[in-house]
């Protein structure tokens, strides 16, 4: 059901390039529009499957604690961040999980990332160009809505696109503790709570290190909950759909999976008022997502997740699979 395409890495771009300048003997602006038109680009993927509890799917009911969920299992759902080949996540265990529901406060500048890339740097103005998503999901199979069944309309089960980013302003509980110097805290704290794995260091402090909890959503927002309290923050999930990051809608009541492929380009131009985006609404997908700003807004080290969202009594998000891939230019 999935395809498997053979993924370029950076330095099969650099091959390809050097064999095109010197054996051809072409120019480097032609050989950079070569490459572009065949879509010959640099490709990062992840996958999630359901597997919980020995299921094959991932279940996510409506109405219930944990009608938007951040897609997890065996395997995560969060892509590397983009372009930082050479990052790894000095936790794991946060890795896996979504972000803590933290407000950025300062982003890391694209020349201080690049310290964290192999190989030649892009040099486009917008080098991220395409992203894939394929998922493989049902709902429920049944509602009282017949004249809907089979279509997209009226569908309260779906996915949407989240986006994250590193915060330089990023400091652990224990530091803050620390240098406010609120010893009582402190010592709770540490009794309480295992040193924080990200705050190892390399060897070489020449390095740039960026921890995993540095990690911040941008997308779902962060909004304080008056109800919890104050600096209590979490995530604002809606209602309703996103329309500029709903990927893909289940087909309404219809119990068997559905393989979706849906890909986001940079240079996607669709107004959301217009007709076409109505027909993105009716095949599922967000009428807000065919303009092409998601790809082009990508900034390197961003990372892309997937939600899976239920709405109301009854509506089930079953969930076999959901892959996202990738693709820049160097």
């Amino acid at each position: 059901m999935f395809a498997t395409t053979y993924e370029v890495r950076p330095q099969d771009v650099v091959e390809v390039k050097a064999i095109l300048l010197k054996g051809r003997k072409l120019p480097i602006e032609l050989v950079d529009m070569i490459l572009d038109c065949a879509e010959y680009w640099v490709c990062s993927s992840t996958a999630t499957q359901g597997v919980h509890s020995g299921a094959d799917r991932i279940t996510i009911r409506g109405a219930r604690q944990g009608e938007s969920q951040f897609l997890v299992s065996k395997r995560f759902l969060r892509t590397k961040p983009l372009g930082l080949t050479k990052w790894s996540p000095s936790s794991q265990d946060l890795w896996r999980v979504e972000a803590s529901a933290k407000q950025l406060e300062k982003e890391y500048p694209e020349s201080e990332l690049q310290k964290l890339a192999d190989g030649p740097l892009p040099t486009l103005e917008h080098p991220f160009r395409k992203v894939v998503f394929e998922i493989e999901s049902c709902d429920q199979g049944w509602s009282g809505h017949h004249d809907e069944h089979g279509t997209y309309r009226s569908s309260f089960t779906w996915f949407e696109a989240g986006l994250e980013r590193f915060d330089m302003n990023n400091e652990c509980e224990k530091s803050k503790l620390r240098r406010r110097g609120n010893i009582r805290r402190l010592l709770n704290y540490i009794i309480g709570q295992p040193d924080c794995p990200d705050q190892k260091t390399k060897a070489d402090s020449n390095d740039l290190t960026i921890p995993t909890c540095a990690i911040r959503p941008i997308w779902p927002r962060v909004i304080e909950d008056k109800q919890a309290g104050a600096n209590s923050p979490r995530y604002d999930h809606g209602l309703l759909a996103d329309k500029n990051h709903e990927i893909q809608r289940n087909k309404h009541a219809v119990g068997e999976m559905q393989h979706h492929r849906v890909e986001w380009y940079y240079d996607d131009n669709i107004d959301p008022e217009s007709a076409e985006a109505e027909i993105l609404n009716e095949m599922g997908r967000g009428s807000g997502t065919g303009n092409g700003e998601f790809v082009r807004n990508l900034k390197f080290g961003d990372m892309i997740t997937v939600w899976g969202h239920a709405r109301f009594p009854g509506w089930v998000n079953s969930v076999k699979k959901v892959e996202v891939k990738v693709y820049w230019t160097i």
